[in-house]
C-alpha cells in the first residue's frame, strides 16, 4: 500500500510544505491494449489536468464510458495491473507521485462491497482490522467512530441486521460509514447512487452534503446525470466523450445545500445549458478548448 500523508514527510526528496495540493493531475493521459492485446491502443483519457488544494465536492460529469472512472482509479493508485497508469503525465498527492495504491485514498463503489455474513456495525468496524487502521486507531476511539459514523447516516436501528435485509439505499449508507470511520482526506465516489430510485437518491444526496461538512475530505464524485452533479458539487468538471479532456471547468459559489427551487432558477438552467452544450459540442468535434467559469 502506499504510504500515508504525512505533512511533514518528503516528496520525491523535496521538503513537504504546506504548499501541496492535496489533489494534482498533470497532463494525464490514459491509453488501454485493444482487444486481446491486438490493434492500435484506444486513448480513454487526453491532457487531463486539475488540482483539488482544500476540501470539497469536486464532480466528475460527462457521457458513459468517457474515462471518469479512470481517473478515480489514477488517483486511488488502483491500477489495471497489465496496462501501465498512466500513459504519461503524473499524480500527486499531497505532493507525492502515485505509483500505487494510497492508504489515504478510498472509494466508494456503485455496488456496496459489504460482507454478507456481517451485521451493519461489524460492517462498519471492518477496516479496522486491517493492520494499517487498526494500528492508527486506539481500540476506544474505533468504538466512538463506528457509533458517531452509524448516528450521522441514520442506521442506529438497524446495526444488528445483514445486509441481505437492507434496502440498496441503506447498504450505500453502510458502506460510506465504513469509509468515514478513517476519516481520509481523499474519498472517491464512482455512481454512488445511480442504482438508486429518484426519491433515495435525492435523499442520499442530501445526507452526503451534511457528511462532507461534518468530515471535511476532497470528495472526487462520479456522475453522469447533471442535476446530481448542481446539487452537491462546489466545483464540476465536464468532461469530453473518448478520448476525454476537460471541456468545462465550474465553480458553483451558491452555498450548499441547494434546494429543489434552486434547481428551477435561471442560474442553475444557465449552468445545465452550458454543460449540455459543451459536451454536445465535444462530441461534434466543435469543441473550442476549455471553459472555466465561477458561477
Amino acid at each position: 500500500m502506499g504510504a500515508a500523508i504525512d505533512p511533514a514527510a518528503p516528496a520525491d526528496g523535496a521538503p513537504k510544505t504546506a504548499d501541496h495540493a492535496l489533489i494534482e493531475v498533470r497532463n494525464v493521459c490514459q491509453d488501454f491494449p485493444g482487444s486481446a492485446g491486438k490493434g492500435e491502443p484506444t486513448r480513454v483519457l487526453k491532457d487531463i489536468s486539475f488540482t483539488a488544494e482544500r476540501p470539497g465536492t469536486i464532480c466528475l460529469l460527462g457521457p458513459s464510458g468517457c474515462g471518469k472512472s479512470t481517473i478515480l482509479r489514477l488517483v486511488s493508485g488502483m491500477y489495471d495491473r497489465f496496462v501501465p497508469m498512466p500513459t504519461s503525465g503524473e499524480v500527486r498527492i499531497a505532493g507525492r507521485v502515485v505509483r500505487g495504491p494510497q492508504d489515504d485514498v478510498l472509494t466508494v463503489f456503485q455496488k456496496p462491497v459489504l460482507k454478507a455474513w456481517l451485521d451493519v456495525r461489524r460492517n462498519v468496524y471492518l477496516p479496522f482490522k486491517a493492520r494499517l487502521w487498526g494500528r492508527k486507531v486506539a481500540p476506544a476511539e474505533r468504538a466512538r467512530r463506528v457509533e458517531e459514523a452509524l448516528q450521522e447516516v441514520g442506521l442506529t436501528d438497524a446495526v444488528g441486521l445483514l445486509p441481505r435485509q437492507l434496502s440498496g439505499g441503506m447498504q450505500q449508507r453502510v458502506a460510506l460509514a465504513a469509509r468515514l470511520v478513517l476519516r481520509p482526506p481523499i474519498l472517491c465516489l464512482d455512481e454512488p447512487f445511480s442504482a438508486l430510485d429518484p426519491q433515495t437518491r435525492q435523499e442520499m444526496q442530501e445526507l452526503v452534503i451534511r457528511l462532507w461538512e461534518k468530515f471535511p475530505c476532497v470528495a472526487l464524485f462520479v456522475t453522469h446525470d447533471v442535476t446530481e452533479a448542481l446539487r452537491v458539487a462546489d466545483r464540476i468538471l465536464v468532461l469530453s466523450t473518448r478520448p476525454a479532456s476537460i471541456v468545462v471547468d465550474l465553480t458553483l459559489a451558491t452555498p450548499k445545500p441547494r434546494a429543489n427551487a434552486w434547481l428551477l432558477t435561471e442560474e442553475a438552467r444557465e449552468m445545465e445549458r452550458t454543460i449540455i452544450r459543451h459536451i454536445r459540442e465535444a462530441a461534434t468535434g466543435s469543441s473550442q478548448g476549455s471553459l472555466k467559469m465561477d458561477v
